[in-house]
């Protein structure tokens, strides 16, 4: 009789050890999962990171531009802004 409870327990043992090397291989696998989504979003968070300062340095280029422009339309000749624009454009 004693024989009989020793082999059960082994057997609960087995049916443990195999539940959680299941659970442990299901963590590794849904760690594994989200490492991987967390590599894309770092990836799109830094692409578009620098589509941003791309964004930000051709506005502020096309600001000096109009910038610029507006103060070649200016009708009066001896306007100050029309001078100091022709002069900086003329020494670049």
């Amino acid at each position: 009789m004693t024989i009989l409870p020793f082999l059960g327990n082994r057997k609960k043992r087995k049916a443990m050890a195999q539940d959680v090397k299941e659970f442990s291989e299901l963590v590794k696998d849904q760690y594994t999962f989200l490492m991987e989504q967390l590599e894309k979003v770092l990836k799109d968070y830094f692409d578009l990171s620098a589509r941003v300062k791309e964004m930000h340095t051709e506005i502020f280029s096309l600001r000096e531009q109009l910038a610029q422009a507006a103060a070649l339309q200016c009708a009066n000749k001896e306007c100050l802004q029309r001078t100091q624009s022709e002069a900086s454009i003329s020494e670049a």
